[in-house]
């Protein structure tokens, strides 16, 4: 017996009557005009160019492609073609999702502005320092979303965008479970790929040698240049050793975040001075080392790819949008069979 075609539908806002083209993605439709595709894109124009095939596919009257990407990623490809305004460059705020799906077409179809829109929007999540790391949550310019650094990490290992990786791969040591067992994404259960996965489980034991000689060692101090109660001093260092700093999910915490205000209550000024110095020296050394410790190249060559992603657009490509309106959401009531065709 056979199965039954999926219910195509058509989308809503890009199925236009004067289109001149069907693409399927999955079980949706889209209706565009090739010509404006073509002026954007090197491929559509290639294919502008082609001879319609005697045996191609139709559906009303228009060539029916199917496109073997997700109709979700396709949605919001043409719509940041055809509408002004829906996904602008930064300062502009956005989803992760409408990056994501722009950064894989853009890239497929090469259309570079949009690329570099979406590279952007992702440069606001990236941390050239330890203070772009501090400041991240009032320059990113995409809300986070359950699994953040996880759907973060698989995004730039598909795209090969290695300079974003560290802080993301960084974060998702701090839930090790997620990393070996999978994560939900959507409603939807993922993994992380095998090489991040493997990247994660080796640095765990450098990072909380790391936090615990390193970043925590001037809890460990029984000797301080100055201090003005010795013995308190270190009775007040024993109670923060005490206290709950046993993994290495605080290792780029800020020294204020870390301790918090009250830490004159357990030493003196002095020892509060000079562990805070200390602990800013400690986590500058282990965010230059972050890179390393998941297997990537040194910050330096990190921030050399940043660069180069970010000016290598075509200039001959940077065109505003088609400016439309929305239209109102059609469905298509027929099955037309499936093209082959792609």
């Amino acid at each position: 017996m056979a199965l039954a075609s999926p219910t195509l539908v058509r989308v809503s806002g890009l199925w236009y009557d004067d289109g001149n083209i069907v693409f399927q993605a999955e079980s949706s439709l889209f209706r565009v005009s090739l010509g404006v595709l073509a002026a954007h894109s090197p491929i559509f124009d290639d294919l502008l160019k082609l001879p319609q095939s005697q045996d191609q596919e139709m559906y009303e009257d228009c060539p029916l492609m199917v496109l073997h990407d997700k109709a979700e990623d396709l949605a919001n490809f043409l719509r940041a073609v055809y509408y002004c305004g829906f996904f602008e460059p930064p300062p502009s705020k956005t989803t992760i999702d409408i990056v994501a799906g722009v950064l894989r077409l853009s890239t497929k179809y090469e259309v570079s502005y949009l690329r570099q829109h979406a590279l952007r929007h992702l440069d606001t999540l990236m941390c050239n320092t330890l203070q772009d790391f501090d400041a991240l949550k009032s320059k990113k310019t995409i809300q986070s979303t359950e699994s953040f650094s996880f759907f973060i990490a698989d995004l730039v290992h598909e795209m090969d965008l290695p300079w974003l990786l560290p802080p993301f791969l960084y974060n998702c040591t701090l839930n090790i479970k997620k990393v070996a067992m999978g994560h939900t994404y959507r409603g939807e259960e993922r993994c992380m790929n095998s090489s991040q996965q493997l990247a994660c489980v080796k640095a765990l034991q450098p990072l909380e040698k790391w936090y615990k000689g390193d970043i925590l060692g001037f809890l460990y101090w029984t000797d301080v240049d100055g201090c003005e109660s010795p013995a308190q001093c270190d009775e007040g260092r024993l109670k923060l050793a005490c206290s709950s700093f046993d993994a290495h999910h605080c290792a780029l915490v800020p020294f204020s975040g870390l301790i918090g205000e009250n830490v004159r209550d357990f030493v003196c000024t002095t020892c509060c001075t000079a562990s805070r110095d200390a602990h800013s020296a400690a986590r500058d050394a282990l965010w230059e080392a972050l890179p390393g410790l998941f297997g990537l190249p040194p910050w330096e060559t990190l921030r050399a790819l940043r660069e180069h992603a970010l000016t290598s657009s075509d200039a001959s490509s940077e065109m505003e949008p088609i400016k439309t309106t929305t239209r109102p959401e059609i469905e298509d009531e027929s099955e037309p069979p499936l093209s082959l065709f792609h």
